[in-house]
């Protein structure tokens, strides 16, 4: 079936009207055969002769169109022969009637039409001569009837009809013909038309591709962090464009390109620069690269196939199949002297389009721009970060005229900043907060520095006075440090770092959540520093004991929430046993004599013993000698106040001369005390035997004490000096918690 199904198309194919025609003919033809055999009465000779002319009829009209069914291709010889075969018929037909009336020679103008029309105006005249041979054979039986008049005008029609339908046969067939040669031309032309318009939709897609690569960069422009990423990117951008192949953007620096940037990430074909662009003698001169910077303006190298664009290529047959290069110069401003070159390579054989050259061009004077733009970014960066260089340079110019005062203070900064930085990133601050606390913490203390030496040195408890000047160093750094931009935020941070959670805190007495929360932590953490590290007048305190004063005043001094973060993080921290404020430098130590000096005898006073005695697992002094000095009073009514001024002065300087590796106090009064890192003897004669205590009725009476790292000591006078050794305090139990609300412990509030 299927194989009919395609015969049948390929004669559909094959045939038209006038093939129909033919069949319809031959259809009715048999049609009327055998209407007339079933509904006329002839004779049984015509009869006869008449169903035989019809199957013979119908078994070759059969076999013509079986032939055309299966070879269409024989259509027109299957034609020729049907026209014997129907003249034959015909023939026959008209030859069985027995007079020259019958019409059946009407059949030779319907053979003639059809075969005129089919085979044109020649082949119908052929025909026509032809069917009027056959017809006077047809009639020779019949001479007696036949009526030559009738027969002549009968055989001029044969002509006559085939004539006209032969000339409008040709004119159709000339018709057709100019028709087909204009279809044809029409054809030809809507080939060229679509052709064009496929053209122009090709060369609209590929700028379309264009405008996509260049709207990318200019994306690239806008979101690119540093200058690097931005060129990197875009290089990389170009050749994702399917006609490019490579890109590369070279920078100029004092005519020679020194840095250059590829599409390829890694292993780019360009040899390392520089690449001097002025220079004739090199390779580089003539690429379009240099001439395009040389010129100032785009540079083609088209059909470079074959040879490669001269440059500096790693492996320069790797080049040779591209067709053309573009270099492009970056310059802002559009008349401004070249920043460097934009360079593409292309493998599309038309090169660069006219349209792709302007946005090329263009995309150019955006990365110019671009360029230009990150440059002067960063030398605004670089001046901004001058100009805050030189504001730090100052401020910690001060920061360090502090510590040039006193040392303690540099320690007790960088250790209370990192305390607030490990409390703000327990509390989830973030990163540009916990920036700002570690640096504010650094600089907490700045305002010190218009503290008096009298007060900020002083190795004991602070008087009300001294506590009252002390407390407007939170507002001397904020008038500093709030003059200056980038500092206001430390300068506010650092303003209340005294402040209170109950309110009772200074400068402003802000309480709660009014303080800023950056502060909170500050204060917390200046608290602990104090609390865990060695004074002058006091003994530190242990890690467990700070923390837990911490959560006692938590809600009164310090706020709740940055005393729960505190604990958790400092809970496990170590903390030097070494730091202290004793003095380092000899500056520092000419001005704590300031403070510890007898100003009789010139050795140090109790002061300054309280401090060695609270500092042992420091200085290592192990040795103490107390000497007691008796009859002072009686001595001084002998011989007057100012001999027993003089008894002491000279008393003092043998004690040192006698003792050198010693440190000697004056205390009280009428006691001495030598303390040593080794111990040493002395006893009462030895001291008795003074040049200034034998000639007079003073004695001397000497005690021992060995002392122990680890421990610290009190000191009292009642009758005369007594040193006992107490150990530090342990945190605190619940029986002697309520001995806090009675109190105020200094060494949290102190500064």
């Amino acid at each position: 079936m299927i194989f009919l199904y395609k015969q049948w198309k390929k004669v559909v194919a094959a045939t038209n009207e006038v093939d129909l025609t033919f069949l319809l003919l031959r259809v009715f033809s048999l049609i009327g055969g055998i209407s007339w055999l079933l509904i006329v009465h002839l004779p049984q000779r015509e009869e006869t002769v008449l169903f035989k002319s019809l199957i013979f009829f119908f078994v070759y009209s059969l076999i013509c169109y079986l032939v055309i069914f299966f070879k269409p291709a024989y259509l027109k010889k299957v034609y020729l022969a049907s026209l014997v075969l129907d003249l034959i018929f015909l023939s026959n037909l008209i030859h069985t009637e027995t007079n020259f009336v019958s019409s059946f020679f009407l059949g030779y103008y319907l053979l003639l039409c059809l075969h005129t029309i089919y085979f044109g105006l020649e082949f119908g005249l052929i025909a026509a001569a032809v069917s009027a041979v056959c017809y006077g054979i047809s009639i020779i039986s019949v001479p007696a009837h036949i009526e030559w008049t009738d027969l002549t005008v009968r055989i001029s029609f044969l002509f006559f009809i085939t004539i006209p339908v032969g000339l409008i046969t040709e004119k159709a067939k000339r018709d057709k013909k100019k028709i087909e040669n204009f279809n044809k031309t029409l054809e030809s032309t809507v080939d060229q038309r679509m052709e064009k318009i496929r053209a122009l939709l090709d060369k609209e897609r590929y700028l379309q591709e264009i405008l996509n690569t260049v709207a990318h960069i200019n994306k690239l422009l806008i979101i690119s962090p540093n200058l690097v990423s931005l060129l990197e990117s875009s290089c990389t951008r170009f050749v994702q464009h399917g006609h490019y192949g490579f890109s590369w953007i070279g920078l100029l620096e004092d005519k020679v390109i020194k840095t250059i940037h590829t599409s390829e990430v890694e292993g780019s074909p360009l040899v390392d620069p520089p690449y001097d662009v002025f220079d004739a003698d090199s390779l580089f001169y003539s690429s379009s690269a240099a001439q395009c910077i040389r010129h100032n303006r785009i540079v083609i190298h088209q059909n470079a196939i074959g040879a490669a664009d001269q440059n500096h290529w790693r492996d320069r047959a790797a080049m040779k199949a591209f067709q053309a290069v573009i270099s492009l110069p970056l310059r802002a401003p559009q008349s401004g002297e070249s920043l460097g070159a934009l360079s593409i390579y292309t493998w599309r054989k038309e090169g660069f389009a006219p349209e792709e050259q302007e946005m090329l061009a263009d995309l150019a004077g955006d990365i110019s721009f671009a360029i230009d733009s990150f440059r002067q970014r960063e030398s605004v960066t670089k001046l901004t970060a001058e100009r805050a260089a030189n504001y730090e340079e100052t401020i910690f110019s001060f920061v360090d005229m502090i510590e040039q005062r006193d040392t303690y203070t540099a320690g007790h900064s960088e250790r209370v900043a990192n305390y607030c930085q490990l409390i703000a990133r327990e509390m989830d601050f973030e990163f540009e907060d916990i920036k700002k606390v570690y640096k504010s913490a650094i600089l907490h203390d700045i305002g010190k520095i218009a503290t008096p030496d009298s007060v900020l040195l002083k190795p004991g408890k602070l008087t009300t006075l001294d506590y009252d000047l002390i407390k407007l160093h939170p507002v001397a750094g904020y008038e500093m440090l709030s003059k200056i931009e980038m500092y206001r935020e430390l300068a506010v941070i650092i303003l209340h770092h005294h402040e209170r959670h109950d309110g009772k805190g200074y400068p402003d007495g802000l309480r709660g959540d009014d303080i800023p929360p950056l502060s909170r932590i500050m204060t917390v953490s200046d608290a602990f520093d104090a609390m865990t590290t060695n004074r002058i007048y006091k003994a530190r305190k242990g890690i467990p004991q700070a923390l837990e004063e911490l959560r006692y005043f938590s809600g009164t001094q310090f706020h709740p929430e940055v005393v729960k973060a505190a604990v958790k993080v400092l809970s496990g921290i170590r903390i030097s046993k070494s730091i202290n404020q004793l003095p380092i430098t000899n500056l520092e130590k000419k001005r704590f004599s300031y403070f510890f000096n007898d100003k009789l005898t010139g050795l140090y006073n109790e002061v300054y013993l309280k401090s060695i005695l609270n500092n042992l697992d420091l200085n290592h002094y192990t040795c103490m000698y107390m000497l007691h000095l008796l009859n002072v009073p009686e001595y001084n009514k002998l011989h007057g106040w100012d001999q027993g001024n003089q008894f002491f002065k000279n008393f003092a300087a043998e004690l040192q001369a006698v003792f050198p590796e010693s440190i000697a106090f004056r205390v009280y009064g009428n006691d001495f005390v030598l303390i040593s890192p080794q111990h040493f003897k002395v006893d009462s004669k030895m001291l008795n035997d003074f040049k200034c205590v034998s000639n007079s009725e003073i004695k001397i009476e000497v005690r021992h004490a060995k002392l122990l790292a680890g421990k610290a000591y009190s000191i009292d006078k009642l009758d005369r000096l007594e040193v006992m050794p107490v150990a530090f305090r342990q945190p605190m139990s619940e029986e002697t918690r309520g001995l806090y609300k009675t109190r105020v412990d200094k060494s949290v509030s102190a500064p």
